[in-house]
């Protein structure tokens, strides 16, 4: 990004919170700025962080998307190895129980970005000059997005029907020093984060350079809808921006998918844009870890076109060793599978199937057969035998969530479907031990500095308590 290069490195020292001190929002002693261009150098560090790769808090980077993709099922744990070269303390978890102390970072690691947000919005005089608006309209965005971070990981899946009674978040939204909140309701949660989200939208960002542009908050907005089964609203936006931004056509799939830095028309976001050691480095590091273990058969066995599937080739070898380079991105393909099972939750047949196909036929490379109701596959066997509402998978669902499986592949996002469907418990062998991931560790253990500093206040997620 250009104009990062004027970042004044004293300032920076002065202003950015260590993870520690993510709740002291007015520390003592440190300067405070005024001017937008102040504050901005506030927020281009963490820009700078995300466009080269290096984001552990916003999006997270390819370290974070490996580590995902152990927990999940995709990979196959129980015929794990070790190879030659980097792994993630030379060793890569079995399964999520391994990493539980570790997971706890991301909570204050959000609420560090959170605080610097709270700090532009809320302590900048200057709120109508164009550098000002770029400002919030961004810090908005990211504010938000670092709660819904928070919303997938630290509260247990969400359910219209029980929210008002289950744990959210604390939610901070000012800069404040005395503040101690407590844990909101679900509920509570869920609106506070659509809210800031809506805000964002506002300022109508389109620069590129700021990265978190409106439709990239309109595209989690969408994901804040589909997580808490708002299918209407889910619906609303997903076509909004699938009519912005068209999918990707089979024959660029390869180039697009491998290539970090290859901009598509299908990319809502797409932030590594620029090279760094670090980022180059997380990048060929996760690589090397996912070959530590081969695909599930259940995975692979998921592609039922095989070889007239694009995606098969490119996600692993015949070995089913990965081939499929690790990155973040938000694409157009997540929006139309949103857009599908919601279609599906709301028992739209019709357009749920004419959604799965529109995707299929750009995947398919010959001998496309669209689904019609009449020729939906059987049921896939699989660890998901509930959808997001409890019901049982009928034949459409499971042709929707196997689509987004192979579609999203090494992408970090199963682990989390997984938790949206029903939270199925599994296990993993491995010398001659079983390690089984229980429903309560989807959801992770809150901070315990947190539960120490503010006791009573902050309650530990069930299953920790000690």
């Amino acid at each position: 990004m250009k104009h990062f290069k004027y970042i004044l490195l004293g300032t920076l020292i002065l202003l950015i919170p260590s993870c520690t001190e993510y709740l002291d929002v007015k520390p003592k002693g440190k300067i405070i700025p005024e001017t937008a261009e102040d504050f901005s150098t506030i927020l281009h560090y963490w820009l700078d962080r995300v466009e080269t790769g290096q984001d552990e808090e916003i999006l997270g980077n390819a370290t974070n998307l490996i580590l995902q993709e152990f927990y999940s099922d995709n990979l196959d744990a129980t015929l794990a190895s070790l190879v030659e070269g980097f792994t993630i303390n030379g060793y890569t978890p079995l399964y999520i129980g391994e990493r539980i102390n570790s997971v706890q970072n991301e909570y204050s690691d959000n609420y560090s970005v959170i605080k610097d947000c709270n700090m532009i919005i809320g302590e900048m005089k200057d709120t109508k000059s164009e550098l000002a608006k770029q400002l919030l309209g961004t810090v908005w965005a990211i504010r938000s997005i670092c709660y819904y971070n928070l919303l997938i990981r630290f509260c247990e899946p969400y359910n219209p029907i029980s929210a008002e009674d289950k744990l959210g978040l604390p939610l901070i939204d000012r800069f404040d020093m005395e503040a101690k909140p407590s844990r909101s309701d679900l509920k509570t949660t869920v609106s506070f984060i659509e809210e800031g989200f809506k805000n964002a939208i506002r300022y109508d960002i389109s620069d590129t350079d700021y990265i978190f542009t409106s439709d990239v908050a309109k595209a989690y907005l969408t994901k804040l809808y589909f997580w808490t089964q708002q299918w209407e609203k889910a619906i609303q936006y997903a076509e909004e921006l699938l009519s912005k931004y068209p999918m990707l056509e089979a024959n660029q799939y390869e180039e697009v998918m491998q290539n970090k830095f290859t901009q598509s028309s299908n990319f809502i976001l797409n932030p590594y844009t620029s090279e760094s050691s670090l980022g180059s480095m997380a990048v060929t590091n996760a690589f090397s870890d996912s070959k530590t273990r081969p695909v599930s058969r259940e995975m692979a066995e998921s592609f039922s076109e095989k070889n007239d599937d694009i995606r098969y080739t490119v996600a692993f070898n015949k070995k089913r060793v990965n081939n499929k380079t690790i990155l973040f991105r938000i694409r157009s393909e997540e929006m139309c599978l949103i857009a599908a099972e919601s279609y599906a939750h709301l028992n739209d047949t019709e357009n749920a199937i004419r959604q799965l196909n529109a995707l299929r036929e750009k995947r398919i490379i010959q001998n496309f057969i669209p689904y019609t109701e009449k020729n939906l596959p059987e049921i896939y066997s699989q660890l998901i035998t509930e959808d997001a509402t409890g019901k049982p998978i009928d034949k459409l669902m499971s042709a929707i969530l196997c689509e987004r499986r192979k579609e999203f592949y090494i992408e970090g996002d199963r682990w989390f479907e997984l938790k949206r469907n029903g939270r199925p418990e599994f296990w993993v062998a491995n010398n001659g031990k079983k390690y089984v991931n229980e429903k309560y560790l989807y959801t992770y253990p809150i901070n315990k500095s947190d539960i120490d500093l503010y006791p009573g206040l902050v309650i530990q997620n069930p299953g920790y308590e000690e």
